[in-house]
């Protein structure tokens, strides 16, 4: 999956895509950097099942109708945590 802008988040189209891109090299971020991402997920994310899906979405690059499906979480509320993401995300 490629980068779209996500329609009403406060962030500019190149800040998203700079978070996208950050998160596109996970496995090569330092370890502070992906912790405190990842804290951002679980701040997110009300219950463990939807950290799952937000962590599957932004990480994994899986769909959100995928995630969504494998946890069991509404495909509104991945999409709803996804912008809350990227609103909150330090650049």
């Amino acid at each position: 999956m490629g980068f779209r802008v996500i329609r009403g988040s406060v962030r500019t189209p190149s800040e998203q895509r700079y978070i996208w891109a950050t998160l596109e090299i996970w496995k090569r971020l330092p370890e502070p950097r992906r912790e405190e991402l990842r804290q951002l997920i679980g701040a997110v994310a009300d219950t463990p099942p939807e950290g799952r899906a937000l962590f599957d979405v932004l990480v994994r690059a899986r769909p959100p109708q995928v995630a969504s499906a494998a946890t069991g979480v509404s495909l509104a509320r991945v999409y709803e945590m996804r912008r809350e993401f990227y609103d909150r995300c330090r650049i």
